[in-house]
């Protein structure tokens, strides 16, 4: 393994570091949880229907969440306090790669905030969590781990790394080796930092990679960036399997973030040629979130970023206090751990709901489906296109900036419990109007599925699909390795009267993703059904390939939508425990 430093950066587009030069008394508000002096905000919680999930109560407590970053997060900030009872379930993992500084840092702690942050405070009559300190899954486990090898002095939010000290953190979350005794593997790993390699052709790209497809189970969720729209994604969110984040902003928090990363990135074919780059063909943008103007714990101690930072030299504080908060964070550093908070809901409700019993369904934790689920519950972005012409084919599959678009929990939701769910055989078949399914695919061939009811009004469809491509890791010598890319399609089609599948009416057939997606603002009542096809491989260094493993996701909901979930989401609510946010 090489040892070679390369720098990178943590993804803040502003908030203090970008303005340290107006000094912390502008920028760090000291307050139990009192906003007053910052006019009003937004739950942003709520914005991506994590409410839904909170008051029927699920909140995360089966799963457990990693972060994997420059440093670690710093747990004894008021924001982590837990409920007496529960348990804190926080584990500080020691990166033993050479050189690995394992220091807690401000940034982690931020992104850890909107994880698992809970703001648990005793009142009279009894305690509450509170709206300023609530993370996304409060009673989710934590792991925090950190991949830094030297913090930057004169560019704060830089930092180096080497192979093996990113190699190692996430060969250990996602094979859950070297956690400690009784420490569980993650369900969820996220990370908030990135460098160049829009390729995703690394060591470390193709290692993350391998591991990610080796272990299904584990979600890797990554920050797309802070570069700007004509900027390409950074690693690691350039990889192909894992779940890529831009960021959102405006009044509805449905506005691209000027600052979020969007450009398109590169695709590498092994075999074409001796090997051949092609440059800004893919999209690598999967979904979005809010990740402007945050309300954040503040870690101001003498280590991280702000203990190697010259410039910062003043905000030290030793021992950190525990009720300081950045105020106006932007970046897509916060996107991202909003989707993966949400992605430990969705898996919370999965393990834990007796009517469900999901746990009897192995797929239904696979990040293949619940990328697909997450993609399909998505809402419209402004300004979103991802190339579909007037007849609704697209060889670009997604948005470059939002890719599927806005993450919408409740709809995700309604998708992933309450429809199909994985149909028995990788034959295809009946199908609600929402639902997923797992299937594997043979070479040169194509799937059917058929709504099983007729659209009876105007429709609204998303479709999702996604496969991992074929990396390899070898944990002897803890490389990846890039082996195949399979080339699958996806199509919408109208059926005849006799239910035969008469007219195309969409495609998408994208060359370099390694997912497909369709959105349809407005189809017409008639009788439909899907195709998944498998045409042929972009490149298999193997020969092997002969079938290739998917998540498909559907969501078509009627113009306007009925009030359906709420019902539905009722029935789960019986008998769970209650708390209330203040």
């Amino acid at each position: 393994m090489q040892l070679h430093q390369r720098t990178l950066i943590l993804f803040f587009a502003s908030g203090p570091l970008a303005a340290a030069q107006t000094g912390p008394q502008s920028l760090i508000y000291s307050g139990n949880y009192q906003n007053g002096a910052f006019g009003s905000l937004t739950f942003l919680n709520e914005v991506v229907g994590w409410d839904l999930f909170y008051n029927s109560g699920f909140r995360g407590g089966s799963t457990v969440i990693a972060n994997v970053e420059a440093g670690q997060v710093w747990t004894g900030h008021e924001v982590f306090v837990r409920p007496p009872g529960t348990p804190a379930v926080f584990h500080t993992y020691t990166n033993p790669a050479a050189g690995s500084l394992n220091e807690l840092d401000y940034h982690a702690t931020t992104v850890g905030h909107v994880l698992v942050g809970s703001g648990y405070i005793e009142q009279a009559g009894g305690g509450a969590y509170t709206y300023a300190g609530l993370g996304m899954a409060p009673e989710a486990g934590l792991i925090t781990a950190g991949v830094a090898v030297e913090f930057s002095a004169s560019d704060p939010g830089s930092f180096s790394t080497t192979e093996a000290s990113v190699v190692t953190a996430y060969k250990a979350m996602f094979q859950g080796t070297g956690l400690g005794v009784g420490v569980p593997r993650p369900d969820v790993i996220n990370s908030s930092w990135g460098g160049s390699d829009p390729s995703a052709t690394s060591g470390e790209s193709l290692a993350i990679d391998g591991l990610a497809r080796q272990n299904p189970t584990v979600a890797f969720v990554a920050s797309a960036g802070n570069g700007g729209s004509s900027t390409a994604v950074s690693s690691p969110a350039a990889g192909y399997n894992n779940i890529s984040v831009g960021s959102l902003g405006g009044s509805s928090f449905l506005t691209p973030s000027g600052f979020s990363s969007g450009g398109k990135t590169d695709f590498y074919n092994p075999m074409d040629q001796g090997g051949t780059l092609y440059t800004g063909v893919r999209a690598a943008v999967d979904i979005a979130a809010p990740g402007e103007r945050l309300f954040l714990a503040a870690y101001l101690g003498d280590s991280g970023t702000i203990g190697a930072s010259t410039a910062l030299a003043g905000w030290v504080q030793t021992p950190s206090p525990t009720d300081r908060y950045f105020t106006n964070m932007d970046g897509t550093s916060y996107s991202a751990p909003l989707v993966a908070g949400g992605i430990a809901l969705l898996k919370d409700v999965a393990k834990t709901d007796p009517f469900l019993n999901l746990n009897a369904t192995p797929v239904a934790f696979d990040t293949r489906v619940i990328k697909s689920v997450l993609m399909a519950g998505a809402d419209k972005t402004e300004g979103w296109n991802n190339g579909q012409n007037a007849f609704n084919v697209t060889t670009q599959a997604l948005d470059l900036t939002t890719g599927a678009g806005a993450m919408n929990l409740s709809t995700a939701a309604t998708v992933y419990l309450f429809g199909t769910r994985d149909l028995a055989e990788s034959v295809g078949g009946a199908i609600d109007a929402v639902g997923w399914d797992s299937a594997t695919i043979p070479l040169g061939s194509t799937l059917e599925y058929v709504f099983a009811a007729p659209f009876t009004t105007e429709m609204t469809l998303n479709v999702a699909l996604n496969w991992f491509t074929v990396r390899d890791f070898t944990s002897t010598t803890d490389t990846g390795a890039d082996l195949a890319f399979s080339d699958l399609n996806l199509q919408v089609w109208q059926l005849d009267d006799q239910g035969h599948f008469a007219t195309k009416i969409g495609e998408s057939m994208s060359l370099y993703n390694n997912n497909e997606f369709l959105r349809f603002d407005a189809i017409d009542a008639g009788r439909y059904g899907l195709k998944v096809s498998f045409p042929g491989m972009i490149y298999d260094t193997t020969g092997n390939v002969s079938s290739e493993a998917f998540g498909l996701a559907w969501n078509a909901i009627a113009i306007p939508e009925p009030g359906v979930m709420a019902l539905s989401w009722g029935a789960l609510a019986l008998c769970l425990r209650r708390r209330r946010a203040v």
